[in-house]
């Protein structure tokens, strides 16, 4: 069976990742930083967030053959052990719900047995199951590149898999080889800032532009990985199921249309002429400088939605009928209460140089 079907036919197991917001942040910044590892090694690719595991990786989208799943998980301090990883805990219930003569309580996976659970489910078609967290672990060698769990001392890889045949009699000693470490070099503290300077040096690599405006790439890139892992999709087809993807074409879209965008920006040397009034083109020409500037640090679902708001309100107004700011002055009054979703506080001149701006962006 094709893997595509596969990943369609088989029910995901958990999707409660879903509500840790902390852990949602950095599994969205690791999964980027995978993505651009991905693309400047030149492999075909998709990767999804939250779909049978915390990160899925195809190793083509087109015609993929192997998955690679990747399970994260962060700890202020403390290093990993084989141990804490396949250590499976009892449920936590108050001693006053058991009862005498009650069952013990039923004991939950460990890390380690989620992740095999995948490989159970994907036989055919699972490489790796990689453990990623912030920390390192004391049983591998120290390092930032991935270590398969076999490369661990002989006394605690058997450990490892004596554990998981208690918690899975499925599991083969074999198996162990499936599993790897991944120590990110993103600290817990300061993620945030690693990825988007990693992502703006991957900007800078790939275009050759170095202005400030690759800050709003690295926004736009962070977003889509976010909507993907709050993305509720239809997985009735394939077509549907790779919306939820990252994939190669998807980045070589957002950097083509990011250099498209800036190639073809709008000039106010080519609109102040019709502004006959030589205050308001002093008052408009500053508001569209701090507009220009705002509009290439911002990204995200909000300044999307107020750029086509107003875009839309501006086309029932400028119809070149008559003098162009009387038109923009009518179109003012309808495009005041879109600031909200850009910044309520903007001037009004600030809001005709936009007005002005989205008309001629086309």
């Amino acid at each position: 069976m094709d893997i595509r079907q596969t990943l369609l036919k088989e029910p995901q197991r958990e999707q409660g990742g879903k509500l840790a917001v902390e852990r949602f942040e950095y599994q969205a910044a690791w999964g980027l930083s995978r993505i651009l590892q991905l693309y400047k090694s030149g492999a075909d690719f998709g990767v999804a967030f939250e779909f049978h595991d915390d990160v899925l990786e195809l190793d083509s989208i087109s015609n993929p053959t192997k998955i690679t799943f990747f399970q994260v998980k962060t700890q202020k301090s403390g290093t990993w052990t084989l141990s804490s990883i396949s250590a499976s805990s009892g449920a936590k219930l108050k001693k006053t719900t058991v009862k005498r003569g009650d069952a013990p309580p039923a004991k939950k996976l460990s890390f380690a047995a989620k992740m095999y659970d995948n490989y159970k489910r994907f036989p055919n078609h699972t490489e790796r199951l990689v453990f990623v967290t912030n920390q390192m672990c004391s049983d591998l060698a120290a390092g930032h590149d991935e270590a398969k769990f076999d490369t661990a001392a002989a006394a605690k890889i058997e450990s490892f898999r004596k554990r998981l045949k208690e918690q899975d009699p499925n599991f083969q000693d074999e198996h162990s080889k499936l599993f790897h470490f991944c120590c990110s070099t993103m600290n817990l503290a300061s993620f945030s800032d690693t990825i988007m300077g990693a992502v703006q040096k991957f900007v800078i690599e790939q275009t050759g532009m170095t202005e400030t405006s690759t800050y709003a790439f690295a926004l736009m890139l962070l977003e889509e990985c976010r909507q993907r892992e709050r993305m509720d999709v239809d997985f009735s087809g394939f077509a549907q199921m790779s919306e939820s993807f990252v994939t190669r074409k998807l980045i070589d879209d957002r950097l083509e249309d990011f250099k498209r965008k800036r190639a073809e920006a709008v000039e106010w040397s080519g609109i102040a002429p019709y502004i006959t009034n030589i205050v308001r083109r002093r008052d408009i020409g500053a508001g569209w400088k701090l507009y220009v500037n705002d509009r290439r640090s911002r990204y995200g679902p909000g300044p999307q939605r107020f750029r086509k708001a107003v875009k839309d309100v501006v086309a029932n107004h400028i119809t070149g009928a008559r003098d162009l700011m009387l038109e923009v002055d009518a179109a003012l009054p309808e495009v005041r209460p879109l600031a909200d979703l850009w910044d309520k506080s903007v001037s009004d001149d600030y809001l005709r140089a936009v007005i002005l701006y989205e008309f001629h962006d086309v």
